[in-house]
């Protein structure tokens, strides 16, 4: 693990400041400058929490001016979240492998490799700031969430349009059972999200919950037969 910088009150740089630090700051394209600031935002969001971290240590972390990371965010709430952003479900692609089944597997491997390592260090941290941010609990519990439902929407239609599922089949099941069992295996078991756990979920929980038929009258799904 790498040194946290000591925190110390936000201030405004002066202008020789700003110039030397942007003299100093190693020469990168934009895209990549903008990753490593978000980068380092996230891994001491993980490291020393939100209340300990300052924009002085991420600029140190991300070698950039904090002149450059005011630029771009007004502070670094508006940094965490864009951080998050970045890296949260919307960064997600559906792939179209011609099956449910298919694409199913294929959008839970690319979530699960988001619960591994630092970014499970990362999702605690946010979660323990939920209450005491306003702007991070308003990401995860708004923009974030829309994104994982059109992920799950997505999956649903094409299978609707193939004919796996039926029309009324429910475009939210998916977001409401998938992520929240990868969750609770990356993070409370801290055990792996490998092929042999995404193959079960996929085919003994999601196929047979999507695919189960519902009754005519009520539209709930229908009881086993004892």
């Amino acid at each position: 693990m790498e040194p946290v910088a000591s925190v110390e009150p936000e201030r405004e740089a002066s202008e020789p400041e700003r110039e030397a630090s942007v003299a100093s700051e190693p020469v990168r394209s934009e895209g990549s400058r903008d990753d490593a600031i978000c980068d380092a935002a996230l891994s001491l969001l993980a490291e020393v929490g939100y209340d300990n971290m300052s924009m002085d240590a991420i600029a140190s972390r991300a070698r950039a001016s904090k002149a450059t990371i005011y630029r771009h965010w007004s502070g670094k709430r508006e940094l965490v979240v864009e951080a998050m952003r970045r890296r949260g479900p919307a960064c997600i692609e559906v792939p179209d492998t011609g099956t449910l089944r298919g694409d199913a597997l294929a959008t839970l491997r690319q979530a699960g490799k988001g619960l591994l390592g630092t970014e499970q260090e990362v999702i605690t941290a946010v979660l323990r700031e939920l209450r005491a941010c306003p702007e991070i609990a308003d990401y995860v519990r708004g923009e974030m969430h829309e994104s994982k439902r059109a992920v799950s929407r997505t999956l649903t239609e094409r299978a609707v349009a193939r004919g796996e599922l039926p029309p009324d089949a429910d475009p939210d099941l998916f977001f409401e059972i998938a992520p929240a069992l990868i969750f609770f295996r990356a993070t409370v078991l801290a055990e792996p999200i490998d092929e042999a756990f995404l193959t079960h979920v996929v085919d003994d929980v999601i196929l047979p919950l999507m695919q189960r038929p519902k009754t005519p009258a009520t539209g709930e799904p229908m009881k086993e037969s004892a």
